[in-house]
């Protein structure tokens, strides 16, 4: 104000003498929230203000009657604080598998999953270089923070054993390190407490020793907010597993001979035999 030439002088309040008013001036100040240093539970920052000095029109110090400049009273008039509730930006992932499509011999059947436990898929010995597996995901993006926002990209770890079929995928983009992203969800405003779901299918390559347990990973690679506000819990595209914006579902393929079937149809007819001999023994002999 002294650079700018203004005139701060604070008119007395006196309505004896005409001055029926209050005299103020304003000044504002910017802070900038650090997420990082928000520690209370409640998330809410205190900010205060006080007069730390003051003088008359000649610049000579001044007894206000009721305040001490720069003592940190909170109970004289002289000091005043603002309390900002910080609101938080958190979006998670989850990820299932939702469907398995298997074709053997050109005949169909798809099997669909409720359910997180590990599913097993038997591929018959003798069949494997005419059995086609596929597996279709759902990948669900959900706001559980208190600030609206965007998962602009959607990155996919494809396992080994498993490979991308680019013409059922038409969302996603194959990149150079067997991965895969999309920006389905890109427009896709999410609101405190809603969510969005893309899908993705991924292929079994048909190998004799491509089996065991393959488990796809998904993360959100990008995200933003109009409050350009980072993510309370998680950092995008660092692939940690503690963190909630990346989550897995494993499947498993084993080989099955067949031979299990034959040796109980095989047992229980040897069963039966003996059992009819022992019968007639009892019978023709007894």
């Amino acid at each position: 104000s002294e650079a700018r030439k203004e005139n701060c002088l604070l008119n007395p309040f006196n309505k004896a003498n005409g001055v029926d008013k209050v005299d103020y001036r304003d000044v504002q100040i910017v802070f900038k929230v650090v997420e990082s240093a928000v520690k209370t539970s409640d998330r809410v920052i205190v900010n205060t203000a006080e007069i730390t000095d003051d003088s008359d029109k000649d610049g000579k110090p001044v007894d206000d009657v009721d305040s001490t400049p720069d003592n940190n009273k909170k109970e004289e008039d002289d000091l005043d604080d603002e309390k900002v509730d910080v609101k938080y930006f958190d979006l998670s992932l989850k990820k299932d598998l939702v469907k398995i499509i298997i074709t053997e011999n050109g005949t169909t059947r798809e099997i669909a999953i409720n359910t997180d436990q590990l599913q097993k898929v038997e591929i018959h010995r003798k069949r494997i270089n005419s059995t086609t597996v596929k597996f279709v995901y759902n990948i669900t993006v959900k706001n559980e923070g208190e600030i609206a926002g965007y998962a602009t990209e959607i990155k996919d770890y494809i396992p080994e054993g498993l490979e991308f079929i680019p013409e059922e995928n038409t969302h996603w983009t194959k990149g150079t390190d067997n991965t895969i992203t999309t920006n389905a969800l890109a427009d896709k405003l999410l609101k405190p407490g809603e969510s969005a779901s893309v899908q993705v299918t991924l292929k079994w390559i048909n190998n004799d020793e491509n089996f065991g347990v393959k488990t796809n990973v998904a993360e959100i690679s990008k995200d933003k907010n109009d409050s350009n506000t980072p993510d309370i819990d998680s950092t995008p595209n660092n692939k940690k597993d503690n963190e909630d914006d990346i989550d897995d579902a494993p499947v498993m393929l084993v080989i099955s001979t067949g031979i299990a079937p034959t040796y109980i149809g095989l047992t229980m007819t040897v069963l039966m035999i003996l059992s009819t001999g022992i019968i007639l023994i009892k019978k023709y002999v007894l």
